[in-house]
């Protein structure tokens, strides 16, 4: 097994989070000294500078500042559990709402109530206006009065997180974008935000039409509450009526505050995904891929890491680039490791990718194959019911069925006779066998079936979730083994490519056999952007390299010592009908 604890993992990946969670401070804290100016503005031009400057560079905005960075940190801490743990598994509704008060999910929520509520007590108190404290003195006889509209204001902030977090869910635990072109980080983060503010226009506007509605019914509560503890007065025109609340000045300053709080929790979540997706390059092992006394990151230690799904991620982009465009690695990886040894590298990669794709495709079969068993079960359950008994053992789907049902006799081994009635494993066997029908019957009701049953969505959605890892294999696997006709000159990958056609085929067959099953349609026509997308181009880069091979391997076809059926399904590529 290879560790993960490699000398340059750790480094690689605290390096690229550390600079992730101070970009992120640093365009908050350009944001707010943008708003500042913005929110304060005047006609007296002399002292609206004068004053923006001195909020500025007065210590109360830096300790507030402070305050969000130190919030912004711990933000990040969870921000890259969750880009550096494998993705989970959610087997039914239920396993789904569990992890929702797990832990770790609460602090997250309290984390981002908290930074929604600093927030708007940041932008209030660097604010002037009639709005930027919570009390106010009327006069002399009746002393302070409360200002309702500071704490409307102040509790939206604590709603936007909560808001936030229950729109989004564990939806931040999301499928790795890697971007197609290469670009400096500058323009990826400009190129997001930009097209991400119409989103997050739609979705400020939605938080506060909320929020205003929430606090019409429930204000006079929390007045009282609040009234109960702190000895204020209230002031004379609170926000107790609609005409009060839909203040065109209050609604701007609500909505300008929910934006920037989605903005910003966003924008981190953006700034992490472009650090950590950012290509690397890994470097090949000298004297085998498995020497334990090597402690530096290569290569196959990368390819190996699903434990760490963004370096193996990495790992295979930079395979994938190596493959395509880097003619002195790709001699590198078709080198011995010495004069009359092994090519370890090679056999490595080409190992490491075949497996990825053989996996891929069991598991893609698997789910298709269970799909059909439940169409199945369902027919005859609705023959059962609905049809006479007598045609029911002859005939299904209107065929006439020629073998006839025989129960297969159970062969127990010699042991077995001699077990006692009442022995331990009889018992145990016993009880399973009920725990399993009564399971089995409890799923059989449609609304406990709809809570806890198995959601074969889910499992497609979770396998397709490595789509990425999939293109990268076949990609690169194709092309060096395209490269190898001319840069191989010990002849290492010829040996290889039965099995790498044989691996690709695998995959092509389970994604036909995908399509053609009643859950991915289903799918599709839920309008699952995520799902259409990672299933297309998985099918085209299968094709696309299969059609790589093979155009290039066409002379030498028959040399290959390929099974006839491959050969047969290789006719299509040949012919150029596929």
């Amino acid at each position: 097994m290879i560790d993960t604890d490699k000398k340059g993992c750790r480094e690689l990946l605290m390096q690229r989070m550390i600079l992730a969670i101070v970009t992120s401070i640093t365009l908050q804290l350009f944001l707010i000294c943008c708003l500042v100016p913005f929110t304060n503005l005047s006609m007296d031009y002399a002292r609206w500078l004068e004053e923006t400057w001195h909020i500025i560079t007065s210590p109360r905005m830096w300790a507030y500042f402070i305050v969000l960075a130190m919030v912004t940190i711990l933000q990040g801490f969870f921000c890259s559990k969750r880009y550096l743990h494998p993705l989970p598994y959610y087997k039914s509704r239920f396993a789904k709402l569990r992890t929702t008060f797990t832990f770790q999910s609460l602090l997250l929520r309290v984390l981002y109530i908290v930074i929604g509520g600093i927030l708007v007590w940041l932008h209030l108190s660097l604010k002037r206006g009639s709005y930027n404290s919570s009390t106010a003195d009327y006069s002399i006889e009746y002393g302070s009065h409360l200002v309702e509209e500071h704490y409307f204001l102040l509790f939206s902030g604590l709603w936007s997180g909560l808001y936030f977090f229950i729109k989004t869910g564990d939806s931040s635990r999301k499928y790795f974008q890697f971007p197609i072109i290469a670009q400096y980080k500058f323009f990826r983060i400009r190129q997001r935000i930009i097209s991400m503010f119409p989103t997050l226009i739609i979705s400020s506007m939605w938080s506060t039409l909320y929020y205003m509605t929430i606090y019409y019914f429930i204000r006079a509560y929390c007045h009282e509450a609040f009234l109960s503890v702190v000895s204020i007065h209230m002031e004379s025109n609170p926000l107790n009526t609609i005409s009060r609340l839909l203040n065109l000045s209050l609604i701007s300053q609500l909505w300008l505050h929910q934006f920037i709080f989605i903005f910003i929790i966003t924008n981190t979540y953006i700034l992490f995904e472009i650090y950590l997706t950012e290509w690397t390059q890994f470097k090949f092992g000298l004297s085998g891929a498995y020497n334990v006394d090597s402690s530096e990151m290569t290569l196959i230690d990368g390819l190996s890491m699903d434990k760490i799904p963004i370096m193996q991620h990495l790992a295979y982009l930079d395979l994938v680039t190596l493959a395509q465009k880097e003619k002195m690695r790709r001699g590198t990886l078709f080198t011995l490791s010495q004069p009359g040894g092994h090519p370890y590298n090679w056999n490595c990669v080409v190992q490491k990718c075949t497996n990825l794709l053989n996996k891929f495709s069991s598991d893609l079969n698997a789910i298709s194959i269970k799909s059909q068993d439940k169409l199945f079960c369902h027919s005859a359950s609705i023959l059962t019911t609905k049809g006479p008994p007598a045609r029911q053992s002859k005939y299904i789907y209107h065929m006439r069925k020629l073998v006839p049902d025989v129960i297969p006799a159970t062969t127990l081994p010699m042991e077995a006779d001699t077990m006692a009635p009442y022995s331990g494993p009889f018992i145990q066997k016993y009880i399973k066998q009920k725990k399993e029908a009564f399971i089995a019957y409890l799923l059989s009701k449609p609304l406990i079936n709809y809570i806890f049953g198995e959601q074969d969505d889910n499992k497609i959605r979770y396998v397709l979730h490595n789509g990425q890892l999939m293109i990268w294999a076949t990609e690169a696997i194709s092309s060096l083994t395209v490269f190898s006709l001319i840069e191989d000159s010990y002849g290492i990958v010829q040996k290889d490519v039965p099995t790498i056609i044989n691996a690709l085929l695998s995959v092509k067959q389970a994604l036909d056999k995908l399509q053609k099953s009643a859950v991915l349609a289903r799918k599709m026509l839920m309008d699952d952007k995520l799902i259409k997308e990672i299933f297309t181009s998985l099918r085209s880069a299968i094709k696309r390299s299969l059609y790589r091979i093979v155009t290039n391997f066409e002379p030498y076809i028959n040399d290959l010592s390929l099974e006839p059926s491959t050969i047969e399904q290789l006719q299509s590529f040949l012919n150029y009908k596929e």
